[in-house]
């Protein structure tokens, strides 16, 4: 990925929400799009909103999907809240 003309690691870009997520430690986090937008200070790709499910799905091959799975978390109900535009997080055992 590059960011600013700079070659970034696969998941670099989401190491904002890493450490969010890593802060916050908690066994359920529920965040909104727009709050999400706020902690990575800057828009989500268009597919988190027009393909929601394979977005938040928790797969290793995506950049995004990295940053909350090496914090722990697993994304949840992913069907039930991206209509609503909100993603359940759940810290993993």
């Amino acid at each position: 990925m590059i960011e600013g003309g700079i070659n970034m690691p696969k998941g670099d870009a989401y190491n904002g929400f890493k450490k969010y997520l890593l802060e916050k430690n908690e066994e359920q986090i529920t965040l909104s799009f727009e709050e999400i937008e706020k902690i990575l200070n800057r828009k989500l790709p268009k597919s988190a909103y027009k393909h929601p499910e394979p977005w938040w799905s928790n797969n290793y091959d995506h950049s995004q999907a990295i940053a909350w799975i090496d914090a722990g978390y697993n994304t949840d109900m992913v069907t039930d809240t991206y209509e609503k535009q909100f993603i359940i997080f759940i810290k993993m055992e």
